[in-house]
C-alpha cells in the first residue's frame, strides 16, 4: 500500500515542519507516558531510599512497563511526518497490551525484588558472596528477559507462556540484542543513580524510541518466524 501524496506546500512536509513534527510526537507520548505512571512515580518520590522498601520499589514499578509499552506502541506507528494524531494512539496502546505486559512484569518484578533484597541485606543475614554474586548476575539476566518480553508484547498477540518463551530464547539466540537491552538499563539506572528517578521519567519517550532500535532484530525475527510464515 503506497503512502499518501505530501502536499510540497504544506508547511509540515518541510525540514522545519518535520522536525517540529517529531518534537510534538515525543512531547505528547511523554506526556501520555508520565500520565499513564504517574502513580509509580509518585509512589517512589515518596519512599524512602531504604533496603527496607525494596518491595514497594517493586510495586512502584507496575505501571511503568504498560506505559512505556504504550509509549513504543505510538511510535512504532508514526507513519507519515504530517500525522500529528498521537494521544489516542497512546492510549489504544496502553488499553491493548497493559494485560498482557502485566503478566510479564508482574512476575519479573517479584523474582527482581527477591534477588535485591538477597543481594543488599544478604550480607547481615548470612548469605555468602558467592550466593550474592550469583544472585546479581541473575538479577540482570531478569531484567533484560523482561525488557524484551515487555516488547514482544507490545507488539504481537502470543500467549504469555508463548512469549516468556521467546524472550528466554532471544536471551541466548541473539546476544548482540540482549547486550543492548542490557545497555539500555545500564542508561536508564545510569540517569537515576547520577541524576534522579525524574530525569530517567522525563526521558521516557527517549527511552522507548531507543529500545525500539535496539530491539529491531528480535521484532523483525518474531514478524518472519510466527507472523509471516503462518501467512504465507
Amino acid at each position: 500500500m503506497s503512502r499518501a501524496r505530501v502536499d510540497p506546500t504544506d508547511p509540515r512536509s518541510s525540514a522545519f515542519g518535520r522536525l517540529t513534527g517529531a518534537v510534538y510526537w515525543f512531547l505528547v507520548i511523554e506526556l501520555c507516558f508520565l500520565l499513564a505512571a504517574a502513580p509509580g512515580f509518585v509512589g517512589l518520590l515518596l519512599l524512602e531510599r531504604d533496603a527496607s522498601n525494596i518491595p514497594l520499589f517493586a510495586l512502584m514499578l507496575v505501571p511503568v512497563a504498560p506505559a512505556f509499552s504504550a509509549a513504543m506502541h505510538a511510535l512504532a506507528r508514526r507513519t507519515a511526518e504530517s500525522d500529528l494524531v498521537v494521544w489516542p494512539r497512546f492510549w489504544h496502546g496502553w488499553v491493548l497490551n497493559v494485560l498482557d505486559v502485566l503478566k510479564l512484569w508482574v512476575p519479573a518484578l517479584v523474582l527482581g525484588a527477591m534477588l535485591a533484597i538477597n543481594i543488599v541485606v544478604g550480607a547481615a543475614a548470612g548469605v555468602g558472596p558467592a550466593l550474592r554474586a550469583a544472585s546479581g548476575v541473575l538479577l540482570a539476566l531478569v531484567a533484560v528477559w523482561a525488557v524484551i518480553a515487555v516488547v514482544i508484547a507490545t507488539f504481537f498477540r502470543f500467549r504469555t507462556r508463548d512469549t516468556a518463551r521467546l524472550a528466554l530464547f532471544y536471551l541466548a539466540a541473539r546476544p548482540l540484542t540482549a547486550l543492548a537491552v542490557a545497555s539500555f538499563l545500564v542508561i536508564v539506572v545510569g540517569l537515576i543513580a547520577f541524576t534522579s528517578d525524574w530525569v530517567a521519567a522525563l526521558a521516557g519517550s527517549l527511552l522507548a524510541a531507543f529500545l525500539l532500535l535496539v530491539a529491531k532484530p528480535v521484532l523483525d525475527d518474531c514478524r518472519a518466524r510466527f507472523v509471516e510464515a503462518e501467512e504465507a
